[in-house]
């Protein structure tokens, strides 16, 4: 990938920050490491054209492989908020959705 955007690494930080001092000591990057490393996995395995994003119905299906159901309109809001204007996502915007997603539920 290119690289995570500053919006994408402020969540992952806020995510993960439990102790609210703005910073990831070890235990809490270890965490955040992981997830990244599952979300890589995810985002491949819907990857399915491996082409470096995913569509909106490859998101649909990470989404759900990542433990979200979610219903038709939320999952349009989350294409409209994080997508190209093709419609796909690259994984850096799919990391920043599904943070977004882990702190909201």
């Amino acid at each position: 990938t290119k690289g995570f955007s500053t919006e994408s690494c402020r969540s992952m930080v806020n995510l993960m920050d439990k102790d609210g001092n703005g910073k990831l000591g070890l235990v809490e990057f270890n965490v955040l490491w992981n997830r990244i490393r599952n979300y890589l996995s995810i985002f491949r395995k819907f990857d399915l054209d491996k082409s470096g994003s995913i569509s909106a119905y490859e998101l649909r299906l990470a989404l759900e492989a990542a433990g979200y159901r979610l219903s038709k309109r939320l999952h349009e809001l989350l294409i409209t908020r994080y997508a190209e204007p093709d419609l796909a996502l690259d994984f850096d915007s799919f990391v920043c959705c599904l943070v977004r997603l882990e702190t909201m539920f």
